[in-house]
């Protein structure tokens, strides 16, 4: 009768360690997965300010130009005008096409991606360029600095300032 009863135990025990044993690997699941959303949040985040980088260069070597860079958010950019990589361009078919370069960035690189850029209001010659995409894993935020638009319901936002010429 002693014997069955250290058995019973032994199985218990068996069974505590394996439920131990359960948790700690379901604990590293979770821990690798969310390693894995932070990493795609970062990697849109890289991408989103490569984007917005990109057109503040745009503008920077095209500044005479700067009003026609602003774009709503949504608003698509029309595909006419001539290739500026392959032909010489005036500065307003330059902008055109840059904008179109952003258009073509946004689509290809991240998911329902959109941009707005925009004058600040209240500050001479500043500009603002926001990058917007689509994150599932992403804890939205729907604050904004004074003077900008703020970002598109449940998508996420990459900000750059710039002064194109001073």
């Amino acid at each position: 009768m002693q014997l069955k009863r250290i058995q019973g135990f032994a199985l218990m025990e068996a069974m505590a360690a394996l439920l131990v044993l359960v948790l700690g690997i379901l604990g590293l699941l979770w821990m690798h997965q969310q390693a894995l959303a932070l990493q795609r949040q970062q990697l849109m985040r890289s991408v989103a300010m490569g984007i917005a980088d990109d057109v503040a260069e745009r503008m920077q070597l095209n500044a005479p130009q700067n009003a026609m860079y602003a774009k709503a958010w949504g608003a698509l950019t029309s595909n006419a005008g001539p290739d500026c990589a392959a032909t010489a361009c005036s500065r307003p078919e330059l902008a055109q096409w840059d904008m179109q370069q952003l258009q073509a960035n946004l689509n290809s690189q991240l998911p329902e991606g959109d941009a707005t850029v925009f004058a600040l209001t209240g500050l001479s010659n500043w500009w603002g360029i926001a990058i917007a995409w689509r994150d599932a894993t992403e804890t939205y935020r729907t604050d904004a600095a004074a003077g900008t638009p703020p970002c598109p319901a449940q998508m996420s936002c990459w900000r750059l300032f710039i002064r194109p010429t001073r």
